[in-house]
């Protein structure tokens, strides 16, 4: 059985073993997907424990996104270019690094008919995911491009009064269940853009993304994203191509599954 699984420090809230465990299923294939959450100071260990206990492959989230980048025999054009991998895996004996998260990201933009070129985009964040963002965002034609980020852990982000925009994304994890009241995002400075995007999937709907829809404006969560991502995981794990009536038909699955999830699970 072959072994895979995600790699993070609190991985409570990941929905990537139910989204790959149903991959696998519409296969036929036999494989499990767990959960390692590892404390930042024994990270370093992670490629070895890996060869020891025959794991292929995870997929990487906060804060080891760009923990192994020169650590590595071969790392994909697109992760080079954002800086970050999340997705690591073992090919005849050498560790390769990959960014999933940016073929997610797009197939986001693509599935709702989001143009970026030609408007006024403002990224909350600066971590691994929103290098994938801006990498996306840059190659379907964006020009006007800002960030927004704290200095400091300590400090807050701090936006400009006269803030405006078309689209404005955050790719930090506030809002992220369980801490679902919180907001990184006045109401006044949301309600002078267009589209909200959030990269969050628990809760679907974040305070952040509430907001916005209240004030008309259109708004997109990250679980196209999380598929997304999850999906080019699978090809590129087992050198496929889903064809898009599979890809659509184990999307369907996934959104089921996860909604029943949410609704048993009570967030």
């Amino acid at each position: 059985m072959r072994k895979f699984g995600l790699l993070g420090k609190k991985l409570s809230h990941s929905l990537s073993p139910l989204l790959h465990s149903i991959f696998f299923e519409e296969m036929g294939i036999e494989a499990e997907y767990k959960l390692y959450e590892v404390a930042e100071h024994e990270i370093d260990n992670f490629k070895n424990y890996m060869f020891e206990n025959s794991i292929e492959s995870v997929n990487i989230t906060v804060p080891y996104k760009k923990a192994f980048l020169d650590k590595l025999d071969f790392i994909s054009d697109e992760a080079k270019e954002i800086g970050a991998i999340n997705l690591l895996y073992i090919k005849d004996n050498k560790f390769y690094g990959d960014n999933t998260d940016y073929y997610g990201f797009k197939q986001t933009l693509l599935t709702n008919q989001i143009e970026p070129s030609g408007k006024k985009i403002a990224i909350i964040g600066r971590g691994g995911a929103s290098a994938s963002v801006y990498k996306v965002l840059k190659d379907m034609g964006a020009e006007d491009i800002a960030f927004y980020f704290r200095k400091d852990k300590l400090s807050k982000i701090e936006f400009p009064e006269d803030m405006t925009g078309d689209i404005i994304i955050n790719t930090t994890p506030v809002g992220m269940y369980p801490n679902i009241e919180d907001n990184i995002v006045d109401e006044q400075i949301l309600k002078k853009f267009n589209i909200a995007i959030d990269l969050i999937y628990n809760p679907l709907e974040t305070k952040f993304l509430e907001i916005a829809r209240k004030n008309g404006l259109k708004t997109v969560n990250g679980m196209e994203m999380l598929i997304g991502q999850a999906l080019k995981t699978d090809e590129i794990l087992y050198d496929i191509v889903l064809s898009n009536q599979l890809r659509e038909k184990i999307i369907k699955k996934i959104i089921k599954r996860v909604k029943e999830f949410y609704e048993n699970n009570g967030n």
